[in-house]
């Protein structure tokens, strides 16, 4: 019985966190390209139970697994549908590139193209300066600015630099930051010499909110469910103890 208890509690504990992921999605469905996340859940390892004999050999007499964890958090790759803006400094990139953005931490990727021009006047998205092959691209505050499809980005009739776009070899091998930045390995991605940008476009947010809220009401009642459990168990205990001991 208060291994069923044990169960329980861990399968609580891994839909709470379930459900902190899915709340997660369903808080940046319109955030550029996001990809979503899910929760991937795995069982304990197997305890085998034994039963010691006279004749000192040890016979297996089952199995018991400690309850569902959440094994990893897992990123859902895919490119999200695409909403023309015609704004002169949305970008959609193709699959598989993506932009480098300058943080404390050091280089990040992302796939993120709502550029906007900071009060500074540098290119930035979501608050990162956005890297040119020359470093971070500056405008002059006030001017038009553009960016063209091959990632030259003009002021006015200046050219101030081409945005940095890179091609990651394998996206299994990203670590996700935050809700938009990716940490690669060095030798996982390769510049992009010539970049074929979608201009006046930006890629959407991967999460069907439909379906983000019928995996959350799921979520919802798996807890509900492994709390019963837990009361039946101890309601069962409560028996054992305040009654079973009486006879």
């Amino acid at each position: 019985m208060i291994r069923g208890i044990l169960s329980g509690t861990m399968a609580m504990r891994a839909q709470v966190l379930n459900q902190e992921v899915i709340a997660n999605n369903l808080a940046n469905a319109d955030t550029a390209a996001f990809n979503k996340d899910k929760a991937v859940f795995s069982s304990f390892h197997d305890v085998l139970m034994y039963m010691c004999l006279p004749s000192q050999f040890s016979v297996p007499i089952g199995s018991y697994t400690g309850g569902t964890v959440v094994q990893d958090v897992q990123t859902i790759r895919g490119v999200g549908p695409m909403e023309t803006t015609g704004n002169a400094l949305d970008i959609a990139l193709p699959a598989g590139e993506y932009l480098c953005v300058e943080t404390d931490a050091g280089i990040r990727y992302t796939r993120r193209g709502d550029i906007q021009v900071s009060g500074d006047g540098y290119l930035s998205v979501a608050g990162y300066r956005v890297l040119g092959a020359a470093g971070a691209l500056q405008v002059q505050t006030g001017r038009s600015c553009r960016i063209s499809e091959d990632g030259t980005v003009m002021d006015g009739d200046t050219e101030i630099g081409v945005l940095r776009v890179v091609q990651v070899q394998n996206e299994a091998e990203l670590t996700k930051e935050g809700n938009s930045l990716f940490i690669a390995d060095e030798s996982n991605v390769q510049p992009v010499a010539a970049p074929n940008l979608m201009c006046g476009t930006l890629e959407k947010s991967s999460v069907d909110p439909v379906s983000e809220m019928v995996n959350l009401i799921r979520a919802m009642r798996s807890y509900e469910a492994a709390q019963r459990a837990i009361k039946s168990h101890d309601d069962a205990t409560d028996q054992a103890v305040n009654r079973v001991g009486k006879v």
